[in-house]
């Protein structure tokens, strides 16, 4: 049965029901007018003062013709409301120096219930502290006003929501994780890393899936999430990214298996008859383990990183070629390096590549062939690859 409830999502998206349907289907939510309106039903009760809302519209330099603008936007947003379907009502009020959005119906707003649940289950315990807390993480849809997210209070409100909701699931997680119910938990940090897939639930999801004895499940996870981080953001890893990928690795534990059986699931499938490119992590753990066997063996290696830079020798920013470049980089490596070779994306226009068991000149005569090979591929002349070679 539907109420004269006006519902609005604010976590996730931007939306407008009334009785159960849709109103306000704007496709620029990002307009000033749409704006206006977010604002003042996020201010409720309490309004907002006209400071406040000029600084939220325009920023902190707002132009001198703000307050003109300002009621332009309201005079926009009046006929909008008027032409939306919703009852005749003079919504937009301003009293004592503030604005306010009024209206004769309830409007139920999914970020303020959000965190009405979070301040219920403050003051209860046990199961009824749960439930409310699960509440929550069910409402929970996601950013605040994402269409909005370059907005300096956005982003404000956003830290204060993601950090709300990521305490109510490490709390849910650590009960769950007592009681063994696994199933129940996966879904849970399953759908928090979905939400936000760079905050690390995904070494929740490993613990849970290694628990289940589902480890071909966690490793392929593992792999999934090492290249997200390295191959899709293509940044520099940090200290922290790296911790991350060994607390994961440290939680992956397989079943017990016939020597042959572990030589199969150990096999490079499909095989490849080019140089063995892999994610960051796997290329450091090679390295150092080559570090040591040249300690043991006297045997020479080097380490080569190749720079896509413009003819000023500069880092190229150009967005709409930076991954065709990169990618044109990385299929003259698999052409040239031998089929030993390790390489690996350490950035947007930068590889490493490990050479083993060869002197200086050998090395130079396989950065000779990578070079002929980026050529062919890349005809302009502005884009040139930097080599610089290091024994290890």
């Amino acid at each position: 049965m539907c109420t004269n409830d006006l519902k609005i999502r604010m976590l996730g998206e931007f939306s407008i029901s009334y009785q159960g349907k849709p109103v306000l289907k704007e496709k620029n939510q990002a307009t000033k007018t749409m704006h206006l309106l977010q604002i003042l039903l996020y201010a409720g009760s309490e309004g907002i003062t006209k400071e406040r809302l000029l600084f939220c519209l325009f920023g902190q330099n707002p132009k001198g013709r703000s307050t003109n603008n300002l009621r332009v936007i309201i005079y926009n947003l009046r006929r909008l409301l008027r032409e939306s379907g919703l009852p005749e009502e003079d919504y937009i009020c301003v009293k004592n120096g503030s604005y306010y959005f009024v209206s004769s119906f309830l409007v139920e707003i999914d970020a303020r219930i959000f965190e009405s649940l979070i301040k219920s289950a403050k003051i209860v315990n046990g199961k009824d502290r749960l439930e409310l807390l699960r509440d929550a993480c069910d409402l929970y849809g996601g950013y605040f006003l994402p269409a909005l997210s370059g907005e300096e209070w956005v982003l404000v409100e956003e830290a204060h929501y993601q950090h709300l909701y990521s305490t109510c699931v490490e709390e849910i997680c650590a009960f769950l994780s007592s009681k063994g119910e696994y199933e129940a938990l996966l879904k849970l940090c399953s759908r928090a890393a979905d939400l936000y897939p760079f905050d690390e639930w995904q070494v929740c999801q490993i613990d849970c899936l290694t628990a289940m004895g589902r480890t071909d499940e966690a490793l392929a996870l593992y792999e999934r999430t090492i290249r997200m981080y390295f191959e899709e953001l293509q940044t520099s890893p940090s200290i922290r990214m790296m911790e991350c990928f060994r607390r994961m690795g440290d939680r992956i534990r397989m079943n017990s298996e016939a020597l042959g059986q572990i030589r199969e699931i150990l096999k490079e499938n499909p095989p490849n008859t080019g140089a063995y490119y892999c994610v960051y992590p796997c290329f450091a753990d090679g390295y150092r383990i080559v570090t040591r066997i040249i300690k043991q063996t006297g045997m020479s290696a080097y380490l080569l990183l190749c720079t896509v830079m413009d003819e000023r020798k500069r880092h190229t920013e150009d967005s709409r070629n930076t991954t065709n470049i990169s990618d044109v980089l990385k299929e003259a490596l698999q052409m040239s390096l031998r089929r030993g070779d390790v390489f690996t994306q350490y950035n947007k226009m930068q590889y490493l590549v490990l050479l083993s068991d060869l002197n200086r000149e050998e090395c130079q005569m396989i950065i000779y062939q990578i070079d002929i090979s980026f050529r062919s591929l890349e005809r302009s002349r502005k884009i040139h690859v930097i080599y610089q070679l290091t024994p290890i």
